[in-house]
Formats: structure tokens, sequence, C-alpha cells
């Protein structure tokens, strides 16, 4: 189940129960602390534990695509994108448990998306919280399209455990099978006061063998389309340990290794796979008394990147191969973050005059980013420190009203200050009816080499330099919200206006004092250069069960238009105008079972310096798609669960290749490419 859902600021709200549909349970992302869902100043989507389970998720992109505003695209690496309300990826920020987890943008050398595929193994969370929308506020830079929180389990005072293995089986050999497991392991030591857990995963797939089209005059050798990933595998392995001296003071130390390896089977007519480490290291500490809560934690993180290269050093692998002769980690491309934060919050009651919840604090992060040129051997080695200080204020004039005011203040040793505040209005005329609206300032710091006038990455036969005086990019948002909520249904429509400011983007460019660059096409810098709008709409419907039988739905409504540059008029992001999700169930004692249609449609091609195919020979939209699936779950026993899923149940074909240029070039008529019909089967142990 995806609850659609508009959040705001209430301190100590009640245990939630995990699996309640109802809008009262609370949420702890939009504010950094557990507060009521029907009262914060943002628009949040919930997806619970028991969907988590029961769903075929391999990063955490399957595990939010239902939700409204979010739209997944499948990279050519086989891992998924996301994006918030027609921002790309690179303006999502993800979390878990609050701590950040995002890198640097273009770090990743073309594979972001393999990093979305570090998530916990699913046995251990509890839920995953997406803010949709600027939350610069809490969170800071990369928070300016959403963010997505996953919670996993917290201390526990009794022995569990969960193991679970899947597996996904393709009809047609070309996609590919998937097999994983997972495991969970909370052991206390000394009853309410010591505990450890320990977790694990391991994911393996095959390689998709996607083919060229057929009648392409093409001299390579490379049999294999554009869009067709390499076999990949992740792991990851983690523990943390809690200590609870006494009932106001909680410590805990977590740390985690994540292992990622994929690529593509034909990039620039080569094979190319790149290996993923990223190690995180988190030591955390909350305090509960009268006076009010502090949250405070270091972290630190670290993720590295290298490429695989063939025999003696050559740049690509062996045609088709699953990996190459070594790693080239001579050349590595390194990312670390020190992260600290400290919080203070607590409500102020003024007897007759209402009641003021407050929630501020500080926070640091320094970025490093190292690379070695496996061109010249050349270092790059540059860093940014940032520091805000942040505060927000909720009052509660009555029952039927408050207003949120916040504001972020953002310094670093690059960038001159920017404030980036908040406010929202709530208000509740009757106990099944909550409206409000809110204005959101969002601000987002170029990747630290963006900013690196010598320094310059190459791909695809293009180069892309740095620019030093690039600007921040900023944005405000506002939106209007309206709940509907009783014991039969729950409906919550959303609308949004974004104005983007000082968008980031590679412009074109000739320069005869550089060999490489002397031919149009070839080279590109990073510039401000736009301006650009992002609106829609949101709804969210759920009928509760009805002896049984219950439904969920969503639609988004998505635009986007670049309001000024070379390409005014054009849209900014291939982000589809309509998306639909429409989902009844239905559930007897152990017996659960659901049916998902999916429909996306008119995805707009776009116009850039360095590629505008899609657009001439496709038209102005990708093509339009459908997609039905099916899922039966049974639990045989309280500690034996499974589930079957059959995926693209008509088997739909997303490979529709239109040739140009004389048929030696080709493209796909849809943006992205999906499995055709395939099976899903899991098995569940808890204990």
């Amino acid at each position: 189940m995806v609850l659609g859902v508009s959040v705001s600021l209430s301190q100590n709200a009640d245990e939630q129960n995990l699996t309640s549909v109802k809008l009262q349970r609370s949420v702890i992302t939009a504010s950094g602390y557990d507060q009521e869902i029907k009262d914060a100043p943002a628009s949040i989507s919930v997806v619970d534990k028991e969907e988590i389970l029961t769903r075929p998720i391999r990063d955490i992109g399957d595990a939010v695509q239902d939700v409204p505003g979010v739209y997944i695209e499948t990279s050519r690496n086989g891992a998924n994108a996301i994006s918030m309300r027609g921002l790309e990826y690179t303006y999502t920020l993800f979390l878990i448990d609050g701590k950040r987890q995002n890198v640097t943008p273009g770090f990743n050398r073309g594979f972001a998306e393999l990093l979305n595929t570090m998530m916990p193994p699913t046995s251990m969370i509890e839920r995953i919280e997406v803010i949709r929308g600027p939350a610069s506020i809490i969170y800071g830079s990369d928070a300016m399209g959403g963010v997505i929180n996953v919670i996993t389990k917290k201390y526990v005072d009794k022995y569990t455990a969960s193991v679970q293995f899947d597996t996904r089986l393709a009809e047609d050999s070309k996609f590919g099978n998937m097999y994983g497991a997972n495991a969970y392991l909370a052991l206390p030591l000394i009853k309410n006061t010591l505990s450890i857990n320990l977790r694990g995963s391991y994911r393996y797939g095959d390689k998709a063998a996607y083919l060229k089209p057929a009648g392409l005059n093409d001299t390579s050798s490379n049999p294999y389309s554009v869009q067709a990933p390499t076999a990949f595998s992740q792991w990851n392995a983690g523990g943390r340990i809690s200590y609870l001296p006494n009932a106001h003071n909680s410590f805990y130390f977590d740390t985690e290794a994540y292992f990622a390896r994929g690529g593509t089977l034909n990039s620039s007519n080569n094979t190319v796979v790149r290996d993923f480490y990223k190690f995180n290291n988190v030591l955390n500490y909350d305090a509960n008394y009268d006076w009010g809560n502090i949250n405070t934690y270091v972290q630190y993180s670290k993720t590295m990147l290298a490429r695989h290269l063939g025999e003696g050093g050559s740049a690509g692998v062996v045609t088709g191969a699953n990996k190459g002769a070594y790693v080239d980690w001579a050349h590595p491309w390194i990312n670390t973050d020190i992260i600290f934060q400290s919080t203070y919050n607590k409500n102020f009651d003024l007897d007759n005059y209402g009641v003021i919840g407050f929630n501020g604090g500080v926070y640091f992060i320094h970025q490093n980013y190292y690379t070695i040129s496996s061109r010249t051997n050349a270092v790059t080695d540059t860093s940014l420190n940032q520091v805000a200080i942040f505060g927000e204020g909720q009052y509660h004039i009555n029952e039927y009203i408050s207003t949120t005011l916040g504001l972020r203040y953002n310094y670093s040793d690059i960038f001159r200050a920017i404030p980036n505040p908040r406010f929202f209005v709530n208000i509740n005329p009757t106990e099944w009816l909550t409206l409000k609206a809110g204005i959101s300032s969002g601000v987002i710091t170029p990747p630290i080499y963006y900013l690196d006038n010598e320094f310059y990455t190459q791909s695809s036969g293009m180069r892309r330099y740095g620019n030093e005086a690039l600007k921040q990019e900023t944005s405000w948002n506002y939106e209007f919200s309206a709940i509907v909520e009783n014991d039969y249904l729950s409906m919550i429509a959303t609308g949004y206006y974004t104005d983007f400011n000082n968008k980031i983007a590679e412009v074109g460019f000739r320069d005869p004092n550089i060999t490489y660059c002397a031919n149009a096409n070839r080279c590109f810098m990073y510039q401000n250069v736009d301006r650009a709008i992002t609106t829609g709409a949101e709804l969210a419907f759920k009928l509760e069960p009805i002896n049984g039988f219950s439904l969920n739905s969503t639609y988004a409504f998505t635009y986007t238009e670049q309001k000024s540059g070379t390409y005014k008029g054009q849209p900014l992001n291939a982000i589809p105008k309509h998306s639909f999700t429409i989902k009844p169930e239905y559930r007897y004692g152990n017996f659960s079972s659901y049916i998902r249609w999916q429909g996306r449609f008119q995805t707009p091609t776009l116009i850039s310096d360095d590629d505008s195919v899609a657009r001439n020979y496709i038209g102005t939209y990708y093509k339009n798609y459908q997609l039905v699936d099916f899922a039966l779950s049974y639990k045989f026993t309280k500690n034996l669960n499974t589930t079957l899923a059959v995926n693209n149940i008509f088997n739909t074909n997303f490979m529709d290749y239109v040739l140009y240029n004389n048929a030696t070039e080709y493209i796909n008529a849809y943006q992205k490419v999906l499995a055709g019909r395939n099976y899903w089967l899991t098995f569940r142990v808890d204990i």
C-alpha cells in the first residue's frame, strides 16, 4: 500500500501502527522527528513494510514507483533513476534513518543509478517515507526535488530474525534471471539496555542480451543494443550496536559496507563495467527530557568507483562479458563525506494561546572529491565545506488552524550565504477535512568538480569541462493540498508550481586552442543558463477494505518548461505528463492478492546541444505504455510467508527501434526498456 498525503510539524506523536492505513499515523522525515501526518509542512507518502516485503524489489526505485509524482526510468545499466515532480534524479536526496546517502552528482561517471541499489535488506525496513517537493529547510542541498527516507528497525527487547529468498524468472531468456537473499538478526544482550543487529543481502542478475535491430547497416562487431545492461551483482553487510543507559538517553553506532557491479553491453561499441564500494559509519545520540529533545550524530561515508579493463589495459572488456581482466583501482574516483548535525525540539505550551512546536539545529558537511586521470595520471583533489543553521516553529493556534515558519541559512567556503525559508498554513475545519497551503524554497550546490576550470570528463566521444563561475541552483515551490479521510476512504489532492532558477546545463563550445574541441558537438561546459518551471497535480485515493476488497489508485500530471536560454519553451526533462496506477487488493485470512495497472502517457522527447535524436526521429513524445502485474501471497504459518508475482502479464514489448541516418543508427521509440513477462517468487521466514 502506498499512502499519498501532505504532512506538518507536531511533536511526540503516539507510536504508529506500521500496518495501519490511517492518516493519523506519524512520520519522521518532514521535520526530523515524530509528527502527525495530517499536520506537517510538506507532501509526503508512505510505503509500508508489508508492501515492501510482498513486491519484486531490486532497488529503492522499485519500492517507490507507485508514489504519485515519482517517476522511475530504467537506465542502460538496468538500475532505476528516480525523478520527482519533473526534476531529475540528482535533485532527490536519499536517506537511511535520516542520514544522508547521496554522493556528489556526476561522481558516478554515468552509472549513478547503481547507487540506488545500495539499500538495507528489505527484511530490516519498517517503512519508506517520500517527501515530494523541496525539503531543504531540514536537509539542505540535494533536497530540492524531494527526499526518500528509508526507516529501519530500531532497538528491540527480544530476539528477532528474518531471512528472505527471492528469484525472478523471465519467459524470454534475453531479459535474464535474477536471484537474491537477505537476512536480518536482532539480539538483545542486556535487556532494555544493550542490543545488536546484523544484516546482509546478496543479489545477482543475468545480463539482458538485447540485440541491435534487424536491418541496421552497422560495421561494429558488437551485437548488443545500447540499452542492454551487463550482468550485475550487489551485496551489503552491516551491523548496529545500541546502548540505552536510562530512559532519557540512547546511543547507537552503525556501520555498513555496500558493493555493486554493473554496466552496459554497448557504450560506444564497447562493453563497460564499473565497480562501486561504499562504506558508511554513523555515531548517533538521542536525549529525551522534559526540557526538550536532542539528536546529535557524526557520519563518515566513503564511496569508491573504478572501471574494469580488458587484457593489457584496454579500455573495453570482452564484448558481452560480465567483468574485465582486472579493475583499475590505480585510477579511482573517490567521494568522502564527513557530516555533523545537532538538533533540538520541544513543544512550548502557551495555555489559552495555543502551542508552539520548535525544531532547530546546526549542520556541517565536508565533501572531498579525489580522482587520478587514467589518461594523464593527473590528480584532482578538491573539497567543499558547508555550514548551516536552521530553525522552524509550528504555532497551533487552536484545534482548527496552525502555521509553520522555518528558515535555513546556508554558508560554504565557495558560495555566498543563501537564506532558505518555508511557510505553511494548515486548516482543519472538520475531523475529516484538512486544507493546507505553503511556500518553500530549495537550494542545491553544484558538484565540487563542476567548479574546477582545469577539470574535464570524457565519455562517448565528448568532453565536459568545469566552470568556477557556476552559481547555486535555487527554486521556489508553491502548493495547495486537500485531504479527506473517514473510516471508509481517504482522498488527497495536491497542486504545485515550482519556479527553478540558475539551472546548470551542458553548453556546447568550440575552441581552436584545444585540439579535441576544434569541432562542433565534441566539447561542453557546465553553465547556469536556464530558468524553468515544473507544475502539476497529484491525486491519491484509497478505499478501505469491504469484505476483504480494497483499492489504491494514484494519478500525477507533470508539466515542465524551460523559460529562458537556447531551448526556451522546450520541456526540462523527459517525465510523463500523465501517470496513473490502479491497484485493487483482496485479503482473506492468510491469503492476499493484488492486480496493479500502470500507465505512462506523453513522455516528451528532448532537444539539447549534444542529443536531439529522439525529437528528430521519434517526434514530440516517446511511445505511451500500459503495464499490468498480478501477485498472490500466502502465510503458511506465523513464521513462513511466500509471494508469487507475474509482472507484465500481457508481455508488452518495449523494444520498438527506429532506424535513421541511412539505417546506420537507431533509437528506441520507448523511453525505457522493461522486461517481458516474468515471474517473481519469494519465501520469507520470520522468527
